[in-house]
């Protein structure tokens, strides 16, 4: 890409994740990313975090809070030079900057809209842009934004190229909001994201009993499972250099904050492969002295590739995995299309698992509960969950605690991009009608209480049936893993 000199100060925003349990689990990358990539080119850009006050969390979660608003947040202020700010969120941070850029996932969307809609009426010189996954996938929602809200700038896809173009002033903003697509950027070229100590010192995410930072090798998922957005996606890998840059930085950030062991965990959605893509994998984490290490991989391929894909992960410290094992009902999982057209059997799944737990790994499966489901579906997973967390794991973690198996459930959100629904939109699946315009702020699997939002008008069973079975099911979970 082209030198282009830029003046313009740059101020990357992450929106509260009220619906976590914790806001403070996972770095969302995607301003990251944009920081270090900008910085090739000499553009300078700061990173505010905001999260919401604990004391707002409590009342709101009690029925006492009813609104949302931007004065019931904190915000945590990451300047490109190091220094660092964390006190009650103050909308004059804005006025110093001249673009102002959103990482919005959909159950941020409303924070981010009240974020669009300040900067619109106090600060109309700054430039809006927001990007990430829910611009993607309700792209139409935010074209259609009222004008006291709209962005200048909609960035539905890729942000490096995007980015770029709106910080060099290679486009300008103009009355109506733009759409800016630019995905020429080969993700072999860029650099490892940022990882500010003054945030990185706030996440708290154990793994096997240590103390663990999440990155990613590669975007897309090369299985087409019809309740995801990415669900055949191509893959696209970072590179070698990149990765391997990353870790350490992740790893001398573990020194600094004088963790006596460090983890990490590889938030791709298939991040254990092939075998071959394992053992590079494995020897970069040993490289880094990783004193264990988390990783998804798909059942699927756990039983075809067995031990020779999972022993140098456990050679490494690999200790745990994540499996989406999605659901114990045979007719819900064909409904799933977990392999490309091909069937994914229910029985592969419990293999999986047992292959895993004979090598000293523990699974950390995901399952959902789907609005077409039956009192004999739900038993049907109940079942296999109840299988799965007693199954025994060889082998104790970091602490010496015997390992076990751990389930999460969750109730299904068809989100916008996906093939369910579609299908529903469609009326292809009887008994099934989503609330027409529901509020992002209710689009997710997993929340507080590990509890899960509710879009539907409809569905084959009460809801109070689901989430009863999803209760259950959560109270099978053991106290650590």
């Amino acid at each position: 890409m082209k030198f282009t000199p830029s003046t313009n100060k740059i101020l990357f925003v992450k929106p509260p994740d009220r619906f976590l349990e914790d806001e403070f689990v996972y770095q969302q990358l995607g301003p990251h990313y944009l920081q270090s990539f900008l910085e090739k080119y000499e553009i300078i850009s700061d990173i505010l975090v905001l999260y919401e006050q604990s004391e707002v969390r409590i009342k709101r979660e009690a029925g006492e809070v009813n609104e949302l608003s931007l004065e019931q947040l904190n915000m945590l202020f990451l300047g490109e030079d190091g220094k660092s700010q964390d006190k009650v969120f103050d909308n004059t941070i804005f006025q110093e900057y001249d673009i102002v850029a959103l990482s919005v996932m959909s159950p941020q969307a409303s924070d981010a809209y009240f974020i669009s809609q300040l900067i619109n009426e106090l600060y109309p010189h700054i430039t809006t842009v927001i990007g990430g996954s829910h611009p993607r996938y309700y792209q139409s929602q935010v074209e259609s934004l009222p004008d006291s809200m709209a962005f200048d700038f909609i960035v539905p896809q890729d942000g490096w190229g995007p980015m770029y173009k709106i910080a060099t002033g290679l486009v300008q903003k103009t009355k109506k909001s733009i759409v800016l697509i630019d995905n020429t950027i080969k993700l072999t070229e860029l650099p490892a994201p940022s990882r500010p100590l003054a945030l990185m010192e706030r996440y708290n995410f154990d793994i096997a009993g240590v103390p663990a930072y999440h990155t990613i090798t590669a975007l897309g998922c090369p299985f087409s499972c019809n309740f995801c957005e990415s669900g055949r996606e191509k893959v696209r890998k970072f590179s070698e250099n990149m990765i391997d840059h990353d870790l350490k930085v992740m790893s001398d950030t573990h020194m600094n904050l004088k963790h006596q062991k460090k983890a990490v965990m590889f938030f791709d959605d298939v991040g254990l492969m092939n075998p071959k893509q394992v053992a590079g994998l494995s020897q970069l984490v040993h490289l880094h002295k990783y004193t264990t290490w988390r990783a998804f991989t798909h059942a699927y391929l756990v039983v075809r590739f067995k031990e020779d894909l999972l022993n140098p992960f456990a050679e490494t410290g690999g200790r745990r995995i994540g499996m989406g094992l999605e659901t114990g009902s045979q007719r819900s999982l064909d409904m799933i299309n977990k392999r490309n057209g091909k069937q994914q059997f229910v029985e592969e799944h419990i293999e999986a698992v047992k292959i895993a737990n004979e090598l000293g790994i523990a699974v950390d499966a995901f399952t959902m509960i789907y609005p077409w489901e039956d009192e004999q579906d739900l038993i049907d997973t109940t079942e296999m969950v109840k299988h799965i967390a007693q199954n025994p794991v060889k082998g104790v973690d970091e602490k010496g605690r015997t390992m076990k198996n751990h389930v999460d459930s969750t109730i299904m959100t068809p989100f916008q991009g996906t093939q369910f629904f579609d299908m529903i939109q469609l009326g292809e699946l009887p008994g099934v009608k989503m609330i027409p315009e529901i509020a992002p702020g209710n689009l997710y699997y997993k929340g507080n209480q590990a509890g899960s939002g509710w879009p539907y008008l409809e569905t084959r069973l009460p809801r109070e049936q689901y989430e009863e079975a999803q209760a259950f099911r959560n109270s099978l979970r053991p106290k650590y893993r």
